[in-house]
């Protein structure tokens, strides 16, 4: 992996610890590294590079946004979804990027995560089936970006509640919660939920970042929306 991404991503962590410390520093010492997550500012690097790949690669600067209102889309499901990039090109959606991690509370976290994904991803394609994401007829690239910390808690095969009426897929049988998110993210690309899907495990105490599937590497996760840009491109010139 380029050393700007292992970079971004070990500097995600640093960024956590230092939003809670300042959480601490003005007497929310009870809601620790969570403050941190949800202060929405640690994935702001990791996103800064992806930005800064798709202008390198023929998107126009001014068509990527990334900040405020600009990242919001109608829903179908829901009035409207904030994502964390959007990339245009002459004014059709070529792409909406969603960017998650997880670093603690895994017992808690895994199943919120796979609901929030799966929703987010219906949600945007129905919107798209009913043309309220323009008139294009090439659907937009759905992207997904997930970090997971490997630690001793997400290396961990956490307690399943089983179905007394059906047997469960084989696939979670003695999963730890980083094989878990493996599956989510690897099936999530396979149903087309997402075309784009960038999954990294993480271990800042070691100073190690890892893409566990080279189907779900940033290379393959960057072609894939720049093939969307392509396909448009294309359909203009005729």
């Amino acid at each position: 992996m380029r050393k700007d991404l292992v970079d971004a991503v070990l500097g995600m962590y640093a960024a956590i610890e230092h939003a809670a410390n300042a959480q601490v520093a003005i007497g929310h010492s009870d809601q620790g590294r969570r403050k941190g997550i949800t202060s929405g500012k640690h994935l702001d690097p990791v996103a800064k590079i992806i930005k800064e790949d798709l202008v390198k690669n023929g998107f126009c600067h001014s068509m990527i946004y990334d900040t405020g209102d600009q990242c919001t889309l109608p829903g179908w499901f829901r009035p409207t979804k904030k994502w964390d990039l959007l990339a245009f090109d002459d004014n059709e959606l070529v792409g909406a990027i969603e960017l998650k991690s997880i670093s603690s509370s895994f017992g808690n976290n895994a199943n919120n995560r796979a609901e929030e994904s799966i929703g987010s991803a219906l949600d945007a394609i129905e919107a798209y089936n009913e043309r309220l994401l323009g008139n294009c007829n090439i659907p937009p690239v759905m992207g997904y970006v997930m970090i997971v910390r490997d630690c001793d808690e997400s290396r961990h095969c956490g307690r399943i509640v089983r179905s007394p009426h059906f047997n469960m897929d084989s696939k979670f049988e003695n999963a730890s919660y980083l094989d878990r998110f493996q599956i989510l993210c690897e099936r999530l690309r396979r149903k087309s939920l997402y075309n784009a899907v960038w999954l990294v495990f993480a271990d800042p105490t070691r100073g190690s970042v890892l893409e566990p599937d080279n189907s779900m590497s940033y290379e393959v996760f960057l072609e894939t929306i720049l093939s969307g840009l392509r396909m448009h491109q294309a359909q203009r010139r005729g």
